[in-house]
């Protein structure tokens, strides 16, 4: 940082420039942004606060706890991480390490799931089942609770315990916990006893990475987010050909079907799932990248 006498105590404004300078040289993509949201957090202030007084002193603990975010930070520690909590859809959610953090592009199956609700049941639809398939923090069932009528209710599964730990805290904290069912299992293997399968609706955020890119990927996913989460096999549909088989146990005949895919696997996607899907179709985010997988599994209910 700059350089400054002994005694004198770093205003909020130079503390925020030395930041966002130490950020950009350690190739954080937003360094102005994640150095505001760095000090926000060591200060206990908020935003305005901030920017009313930006040559208020920093006492010597708080630019202490700044120093060792920052230290974290331009390490690529995630800003999720330090921050330990982060905003989704409807959703304020709990993060800790080694659980999957929920990024923004996944925002957009639950958009979607949304959308096709409302355009077959009205809006708003009144009630229905929904199952996540490793739901990591809980981001989309809670998500999706949150946005729909009290008749709808949710199930989750998690290989982790630790994440269903977690996810069980998140829906606590967003006040769905009662209307989502969360267990310790594998969606390789059929649905737990006691599940409310075959569901209304299917989501999940399945691991998509090709194994051979993952080494490649910026060091807040590599280095942080747990690999199963990450790793989809050699060609990254190897969680794809695992719902694909056993679809029937997972979803009602005319049930809805969303899955977050990755952005050069629409076509495969298509292919693996048109057997099993009427009106398969593939959206894109907000960047333009295919992104979400939906249909309707064939058959009548």
């Amino acid at each position: 940082m700059s350089s400054r006498s002994a005694t004198a105590r770093p205003s909020r404004g130079l503390l925020l420039a030395d930041a966002r300078d130490t950020l950009e040289r350690s190739g954080v993509p937003s360094p102005a942004q994640e150095a505001e949201l760095l000090l926000l957090q060591a200060l206990a202030i908020p935003r305005a606060r901030l920017w009313s007084d930006r040559a208020a002193p920093v006492a010597e603990e708080d630019a202490a706890r700044f120093a060792r975010l920052l230290e974290a930070r331009s390490r690529r520690v995630p800003l999720q991480l330090l921050l330990g909590e982060v905003s989704f859809h409807a959703a304020e959610l709990d993060v800790e390490p080694g659980v999957f953090i929920p990024r923004p592009e996944t925002e957009c199956l639950v958009e979607r799931v949304l959308e096709e609700l409302d355009a077959e049941l009205g809006d708003p639809p009144s009630g229905g089942t929904i199952v996540d398939l490793g739901t990591g923090t809980g981001a989309i069932p809670i998500a999706l609770l949150l946005s729909l009528h009290a008749g709808w209710s949710a199930a989750a599964i998690d290989r982790s315990e630790k994440a269903i730990a977690l996810a069980s805290r998140n829906a606590r904290r967003n006040g769905v916990a009662r209307r989502l069912d969360l267990r310790v299992a594998d969606f390789r293997e059929p649905p737990p006893a006691g599940f409310p399968c075959p569901a209304d609706v299917l989501v999940s955020n399945l691991p998509y990475i090709p194994s051979g890119a993952i080494p490649g990927l910026m060091p807040e996913v590599r280095d942080h987010d747990p690999w199963e989460a990450l790793d989809g096999g050699s060609d990254g549909l190897d969680a794809f050909r695992a719902v694909a088989g056993g679809i029937e146990a997972w979803l009602k005949p005319g049930g809805l079907l969303a899955l977050e895919i990755g952005e050069d696997a629409a076509d495969t996607c298509i292919e693996l799932f048109g057997p099993h899907l009427a009106g398969a179709r593939v959206t894109r985010d907000l960047a333009g990248m295919s992104r979400v997988l939906t249909g309707k599994r064939r058959g009548t209910r």
